[in-house]
């Protein structure tokens, strides 16, 4: 059964193996037997929020930012599925930090005494709007600003922190209040990036990030980068980028594709 373990022990061993040029994947996981081969398979870190749970439904990732369900709730309910099954790998749980119903800190202590949940990730996240629906959730309070403060009550707690950001500036701020490890999500574009701009974007959050701490560690997360081939492509061009966080990538298309191949298999049989 998975259990806490403080955030300088998860570092240190992260380091090891990137001083090594071993890049860190964090496997999205979004249902127990995925968590089981994930870490089978040699995950460093296995993380979950309820968008995971309904891209398992196959409804798109989004829903999770919609009034469906409640996300923190969901987040509980994935962690009773998941300390229950993993064995030594740290979990990660998404934090909605703007929930106006509960107390965050207590959330946190809740995650990492009740759960044995060892970090967190700011998602939901309002980092994923846009316009004036952005401008009039953070005039009413639902800001980024309180995703700050829960990755920096997090790292209080000894707990690993590993936000979203999807920009420079965001890359900075989520350095300067602690953060360990940087999930730059390049994702949910306008217009998919092609893996140069890619590239270019990633570099520069790299930059802005390790401005503010030279030992951040910073993955990449998104469309364009979707299978270990775009990933090496990125991982070789990008200088500082340490690893990979894959949802969809590691959990969804590997097992459609393989249940499609599989059942071709079974239907061409014939007497």
């Amino acid at each position: 059964m998975a259990s806490f373990i403080p955030r300088y022990k998860i570092v240190e061993k992260l380091r090891s193996k990137i001083s090594e040029d071993e890049p860190i994947i964090i496997a999205g996981v979004s249902t127990g037997h995925a968590a089981i081969s994930a870490e089978k398979g040699g995950a460093d870190l296995l993380l979950f929020y309820n968008s995971g749970r309904y891209r398992i439904m196959g409804i798109g990732s989004l829903a999770g930012l919609l009034p469906f369900g409640d996300a923190n709730s969901m987040t509980l309910e994935l962690a009773r599925e998941m300390t229950g099954v993993v064995e030594e790998t740290p979990l990660i749980g998404g934090v909605c930090a703007v929930d106006p119903f509960r107390n965050i800190n207590r959330f946190l202590r809740e995650l990492k005494e009740e759960y044995g949940i060892s970090g967190v990730i700011n998602y939901p996240t309002v980092s994923m709007y846009g316009g004036l629906l952005r401008k009039n959730l953070e005039k009413q309070g639902f800001s980024y600003g309180k995703e700050l403060l829960m990755i920096k009550s997090a790292r209080k707690l000894d707990m690993l922190t590993t936000p979203y950001v999807f920009n420079p500036e965001e890359a900075r701020s989520m350095a300067e209040v602690g953060a360990d490890i940087l999930i730059a999500h390049i994702g949910y574009r306008e217009k998919t990036l092609s893996l140069e701009e890619a590239i270019v974007l990633l570099n520069r959050i790299v930059k802005e990030a390790r401005e503010a701490n030279p030992e951040i560690i910073v993955l990449c997360h998104g469309d364009p980068i979707v299978d270990p081939y775009s990933f090496k492509y990125v991982y070789k061009r990008v200088e500082g980028l340490a690893g990979f966080m894959g949802f969809a990538a590691i959990e969804r298309l590997p097992v459609r594709e393989a249940i499609i191949n599989r059942l071709k298999e079974f239907k061409s049989i014939r007497k």
